[in-house]
């Protein structure tokens, strides 16, 4: 089905820090140092503009229904929908005990209600179905498989979610263009500007038998102010819940049984790879070749 002249807004998020912070290993090798995150995941959450209004509004009246007064009466952050908070609040409740912080999450103090919000953020994914990409950059391959010159873990994710999109939009999707959309990160607009992430696009692209239309992308994110964009910052919450439990997926090694990583209704979305028809180097992507990738 064409869909002339349509963009496709791309929400974005991470988890994990894209730093590597290392230390000298055994062997003289550069290794990750203790407690550094092993993993660094950027997900881009995809919907037609059209469809911008729509979800944003459900993400209001989802927020209504399940925190009361607090959606309105409290700062956004404490009603905030983030992976980590939905996991912690499941948690919680499971032990016997209710999520303090963010504040909003008191209101769910049982685990029927729990259940409840879960559902009922899984059904936004089933509802709109929103075109899905995640990237999970493995560090401690990273640092194995170039040793003398690191691709950044923060230009890795974006490049693969760039070249991802690209062929996707190419292939499946003719006539679609997309637009990242962000919140605001300084460390983030600093790479961009500083040309490093089109370095590191390149040496990633340069080798592929198939180039992408980068054109199709537009270059760089759109960064919001999530204290004057209400849509948008909603809509971000999407990509969180994503980059969150594609964390977990490489941690556990397969995908999370919790029903409050919501792992069957992100599965849903991934976009399937162009020539494989497969979730598995399309939708979900890993970095680098030699990394694993967990059980989907």
């Amino acid at each position: 089905m064409r869909h002339d002249g349509a963009v496709l807004l791309f929400y974005v998020d991470e988890c994990g820090g894209h730093t590597l912070t290392t230390t000298t290993g055994p062997d003289g090798a550069p290794v990750l140092k203790d407690g550094a995150s092993p993993y660094f995941v950027l997900s881009g959450v995809g919907v037609r503009d059209s469809s911008r209004r729509p979800i944003a509004e459900a993400l209001f009246e989802l927020k209504k229904k399940h925190f009361g007064s607090a959606a309105s009466d409290l700062p956004w952050g404490d009603t905030e929908i983030k992976g980590r908070n939905l996991f912690r609040a499941s948690r919680s409740v499971a032990a016997g005990k209710v999520l303090e912080h963010p504040a909003g999450y008191k209101a769910l103090d049982t685990p029927g209600k729990v259940a409840s919000f879960v559902s009922d953020v899984g059904l936004l994914y089933d509802k709109y179905r929103p075109l899905t990409f995640t990237v999970a950059v493995d560090k401690s391959i990273l640092l194995r498989s170039e040793p003398t010159k690191v691709i950044p873990p923060l230009g890795a994710a974006y490049a693969y979610l760039h070249q991802r999109i690209a062929l996707t939009l190419e292939r499946l999707y003719a006539g679609e263009s997309a637009i990242l959309i962000a919140d605001q990160q300084t460390q983030h607009e600093a790479f961009f500007r500083s040309g490093q992430m089109n370095e590191a696009r390149d040496r990633l692209t340069n080798g592929l038998r198939v180039k992408p239309n980068f054109d199709l992308v537009v270059d760089k994110p759109l960064w919001v102010d999530t204290e004057l964009s209400s849509w948008d910052r909603e809509l971000i919450q999407l990509a969180d819940i994503v980059a969150y439990t594609t964390s977990a997926c490489m941690q556990e090694g397969k995908a999370p049984s919790r029903d409050s990583y919501l792992w069957r209704q992100m599965r849903g979305t991934l976009a399937l790879h162009w020539s494989t028809g497969q979730v598995r180097g399309g939708g979900f992507a890993v970095f680098p070749r030699q990394a694993a990738y967990p059980e989907l």
